[in-house]
């Protein structure tokens, strides 16, 4: 099902020396709290590499380039997780939750004892004081809750009652999943959509920013936190990093704990020098990485082409030449392996996902985009078909990939030229729409509704220029737009499964996008320090720091994380 309503329950190589002497300056284990007093417990975590320098934003209806980590997951918290490893959901701030039997309204307990960090009590109108600043100030709705909404109101103390324009029954993660503010404090802030919130007032773990500074800030634990006993760690402490290289280095040196991180060959670079202390996850629970074109221009609006790029990608080369064969290489459905009870699997070996250069030709031949005499590839009255393509600057695995689709797109006539942007410049570029090509993500959530309609709702379109929350290659598609909605009024498990295969149908027909590997979530420990991180074993929670990537905002399915790692 999209989103079933769930039953109530109750629960990612060397470094400048300039860089690694600033690292050597602060090692973990010697932060001390106050003169006198033990060393505290730090847990530093890297959310990847990033250009530029931190800004003191902790917004929480600010994007993840805008606000820092964990902002929607560590100082603001959710009602409900979902956990994308398991496909289970656990309460948060909400200790319940239960549909009408006819899917149109959806009510919260709000859980009893949890208290801001400025000791003023969660209450319901605090929930319902959220959703209703999101409705007078649109900007702050990246997941167009309103769409959906008709009425949010405290029915009780502890009670919130959502109600929807129609039935929809992926609202529970929508709506579950949104960071709670405290009316006492956001009542007052006059442009919501623009305030930084340098101090915050939450319920998570780490609330008190005791450093901030261009290249790192620290956050500290919240000594009333509503689970007892719990963050065990008494920091958080953010480094910036600008490459993956830098993050190796920092690794190594025992100077963080947690990252996400691509490694060449996981086993032997990091594992085999301490395997007592370097582990890793790499589930394929993340998001299907995809060569984005913008459907809005010529010759990218027509499925033929997308599918003749589709067929000049080398999946097989690109996956174990810039991956090291982690990823599983993406079929016409979009879908991971780990997604498979939804899968389809005739239409996953749909031929314009396997590498056919004559057959990359053949479509481009009959789309009339003949070459010129340098071989490349021309636009009836649009000019030859060369294109930029956006990389984040510093994703090495990605850079690497990024060449490989730059020499497959060159056999069949289409000149590409790799520009590594900083991770904020990729990110907005997308958003916005001014791109030719794009490595980018799909949305991905606990079950193939959240990526087919990110990527063919047409709902979710918005125009050049304007920001997006997803679906940046802006494409609509009627029909999977009926799909969608149907989904959305069901709960019925054999209405569902029928319904997603007509999804996959429509997704192989129209090829909105160019999937090409199934991200893994690249999880990187050091647990020379401290212990408790989610593994194959034990998955507890996201493997990454970041969380799910889900549209503009990370999920919070990482939060659990900052809970269970403990001091050696």
């Amino acid at each position: 099902m999209p989103l079933t309503p769930p039953p109530p329950v109750s629960r990612r190589w060397l470094a400048a020396a300039a860089v690694l002497a600033f690292l050597l300056a602060w090692p973990a284990a010697e932060l001390v709290l106050a003169q006198g007093s033990p060393p505290a417990a730090v847990l530093t975590a890297t959310v990847g590499p990033r250009q530029g320098a931190w800004t003191r934003s902790f917004n929480p209806f600010h994007s993840d380039t805008d606000a820092r980590w964990p902002t929607w997951a560590g100082i603001y918290e959710p009602l409900i997780i979902c956990n994308r490893a398991t496909g289970t959901f656990t309460p948060w701030l909400a200790s319940a939750y239960e549909w009408s039997a006819d899917n149109r309204v959806l009510r919260f307990t709000i859980r009893n004892g949890v208290k801001w960090s400025d000791g003023v009590p969660l209450t319901a109108e605090d929930v319902a004081f959220t959703f209703g600043l999101m409705r007078r100030f649109p900007a702050l709705d990246h997941d167009a809750v309103w769409q959906f909404l008709s009425e949010v109101a405290a029915t009780g103390p502890g009670t919130v009652e959502f109600r929807m324009k129609r039935p929809y029954t992926p609202g529970a993660l929508y709506v579950g999943e949104q960071a709670i503010v405290s009316a006492h404090k956001w009542k007052d802030i006059a442009q919501p959509a623009t305030f930084d919130d340098p101090s915050p007032v939450g319920t998570g773990p780490f609330v008190e920013v005791r450093r901030f500074e261009p290249t790192v800030y620290e956050l500290g634990r919240n000594k009333s936190y509503w689970q007892p006993g719990k963050p065990a760690v008494d920091v958080l402490r953010v480094p910036l990093f600008r490459s993956n290289d830098e993050i190796v280095r920092a690794l190594g040196a025992d100077q963080v704990d947690w990252a996400s991180l691509f490694f060449p060959d996981i086993e032997k670079d990091w594992v085999a020098r301490d395997p007592a202390h370097h582990q890793y996850w790499y589930p394929d629970t993340g998001p299907t990485v995809l060569l984005q074109v913008n459907t809005r221009t010529r010759p990218f609006d027509d499925a033929s082409v997308r599918k003749a790029l589709s067929m000049a990608v080398d999946r097989s080369r690109l996956v174990h030449e810039a991956l090291n064969g982690y990823p599983q290489a993406a079929d016409a459905t979009g879908l991971a392996e780990s997604q498979k009870k939804w899968k389809d699997p005739a239409l996953a070996q749909e031929g314009w996902t396997k590498h056919d250069v004559t057959g990359a030709n053949r479509l481009l031949d009959a789309a009339g985009l003949v070459r010129d005499a340098e071989g490349i590839r021309a636009v009836p009255g649009g000019g030859p078909m060369r294109y930029t393509l956006l990389v984040v600057q510093g994703w090495t695995d990605w850079i690497a990939g990024a060449e490989i689709l730059r020499q497959d797109l060159a056999e069949v006539g289409v000149a590409v030229t790799v520009k590594p942007l900083d991770y904020n410049g990729w990110d907005d570029a997308q958003r916005r729409g001014h791109f030719d090509m794009a490595m980018g993500f799909g949305s991905r959530g606990p079950t193939p509704y959240e990526f087919y309609r990110g990527q063919m709702d047409g709902a979710m379109v918005r125009a050049v220029g304007e920001r997006a929350d997803v679906n940046f290659h802006r494409f609509a598609d009627e029909d999977a737009g009926r799909l969608l909605r149907k989904l959305e009024a069901t709960s019925d498990a054999a209405e569902t499964a029928q319904l997603f295969t007509a999804l996959q149908r429509e997704f192989a027909k129209e090829a909105p996008s160019i999937p090409l590997f199934i991200g893994p979530q690249w999880g990187v420990y050091n647990t020379a320090h401290l212990t408790g991180f989610p593994s194959r074993f034990r998955p507890y929670a996201n493997a990454v720091p970041t969380g799910s990537p889900r549209g503009a905002f990370p999920a919070p399915d990482s939060l659990p994380v900052l809970l269970e790692v403990k001091p050696r």
